[in-house]
């Protein structure tokens, strides 16, 4: 006679270890996971932060140093004051830029054969105790009177960017030999 068992299936769904291993499984990839999502919104707003921070002091520092070198003739210069420079162009646009002591670089814009005069803050981040404007003669001798503005043949723009709520600092220097400056002072009937 053959006997055979008959062994019957009970097995029709997960047992309950396996479903609290499944959901732990998945609580722990849930948790990796929304960490790594946060570090990345974290360095993403950083990376914003930082780009925001180098476009202001690069684009101000450069539209300063641009102008600059358009410069007719160093009389147009206070000396004695290095927080602000006045420039006249051959094309008569008189511009003055202005360091603050609430850290703003201003761009004023007195007169100009298109625009209207004008005001505006380029840059809310630089330090003002360490941003300045020097002049040189021809020998790189520092000239601090205004008596010897003839003599200048070179400008040096230093400014410091300073965004100390998150820890950013830049510092940019140029020296520049405005154009006009290399053809000798105009006489009058140039002017």
């Amino acid at each position: 006679m053959n006997s055979k068992k008959h062994f019957k299936n009970t097995s029709k769904g997960f047992t309950l270890i396996e479903l609290i291993i499944t959901i732990v499984a998945i609580g722990i990839f849930g948790s990796i996971t929304a960490n790594i999502l946060a570090n990345a919104s974290k360095i993403y707003s950083e990376t914003l932060k930082k780009q925001k921070f180098v476009s202001e002091a690069r684009s101000s520092f450069f539209q300063l140093n641009r102008n600059l070198s358009l410069q007719t003739w160093p009389t147009n210069d206070n000396i004695i004051n290095s927080k602000i420079i006045d420039i006249k162009s051959a094309n008569n646009t008189r511009l003055q830029y202005s360091f603050l002591s609430n850290s703003e670089l201003r761009f004023s814009i007195f007169q100009h054969p298109e625009l209207d005069p004008t005001s505006q803050t380029l840059s809310t981040i630089t330090d003002f105790n360490s941003s300045n404007i020097f002049y040189y003669d021809a020998q790189n001798n520092f000239i601090t009177d205004d008596l010897y503005s003839d003599n200048i043949t070179l400008n040096k723009i230093n400014i410091l960017f300073n965004n100390s709520s998150d820890g950013y600092l830049m510092n940019f220097e140029s020296y520049i030999s405005p154009y006009n400056y290399q053809f000798g002072k105009p006489m009058d009937y140039h002017e």
